[in-house]
């Protein structure tokens, strides 16, 4: 049994300011802490309910949070960017039987602790074929397309509303819950862990093969971002469309495409001060 972790820190127990995501200062090596137990926590589950083989891709920010030292030494890391895949770069490599998300988060626009999808600073609102999709949203389409069920999702309670609704197989672990953008009610670190260590244990042994697939090809994109400016960069790109002063537009045969595009926006948003 081969099982993919994707790891972000946004829905991790204990997070919930913008100043614990970034590196930089102390509140982040704190978080980051506990970023690595949650992890660490997902990965035990893993191998106790079955699985021989766990890769975790490591996907906040400069996706280079987890510290290899305090990992669990069963599990390989995938580190780094860029990368084509992004937050699921490696699920491609081999044929995996199940992903877990671990520490992820509301949809930009959205309620939840720290919400946004891939680039707050740029992207305001992200919709393929009309639906609003967030970072789970995005990378179950994409486990959909390499055939690898989303078994287990952990973060607050904005967002297991959300997985609850649209992803009904699969599994949740709420680790904290929302009072503002900024604000959550946390389980302790170690509870948490618990119940994140019991919950892919049990999703492992479960072993479902239910895959979601929410949306069918051809992919219409509509990116609304957060500045018109950011829209005529984007336009640049071959292929992308202007919708209006702040939306443009992408069809896309495969989801996979469609992530490597809005990895390379993410990049040009960065150009622009």
């Amino acid at each position: 049994m081969k099982v993919f972790i994707s790891a972000d820190i946004e829905g991790i127990a204990g997070v919930m300011r913008p100043d614990q995501c970034s590196p930089g200062n102390v509140e982040y090596e704190t978080a980051r802490g506990l970023m690595e137990q949650e992890v660490n926590a997902a990965i035990a589950g893993a191998f106790e309910g079955g699985a021989v083989d766990v890769v975790v891709a490591d996907s906040h920010a400069m996706m280079q949070n987890l510290r290899a030292a305090n990992i669990d030494p069963r599990a390989r890391m995938v580190q780094g960017k860029p990368r084509g895949l992004s937050m699921l770069e490696g699920l491609q490599q081999q044929g995996f039987d199940g992903m877990m998300f671990v520490g992820f988060h509301s949809a930009a626009g959205e309620m939840g602790v720290l919400a946004h999808t891939i680039n707050g600073r740029a992207f305001y609102r992200i919709r393929i074929n009309g639906s609003i999709m967030g970072e789970t949203d995005l990378y179950a389409a994409v486990g959909a397309e390499l055939n690898v069920p989303l078994w287990l999702v952990t973060g607050d309670d904005q967002l297991e509303q959300w997985v609850n609704r649209l992803y009904p197989e699969t599994d949740y672990v709420c680790v904290k819950r929302a009072i503002s953008a900024n604000a959550a009610e946390s389980l302790s670190p170690e509870f948490a862990r618990n119940k994140i260590h019991q919950q892919a244990a049990d999703s492992v042994r479960a072993a479902s093969k239910r895959i979601e697939r929410r949306f069918c090809a051809p992919y219409h994109l509509e990116l609304m971002v957060a500045k018109p400016v950011l829209a005529d960069l984007f336009c640049l790109v071959p292929g992308v469309t202007r919708l209006d002063a702040i939306t443009v537009g992408y069809t896309s045969k495969t989801v996979a495409a469609i992530i490597s595009l809005l990895a390379a926006f993410s990049y040009l948003a960065s150009t622009q001060k």
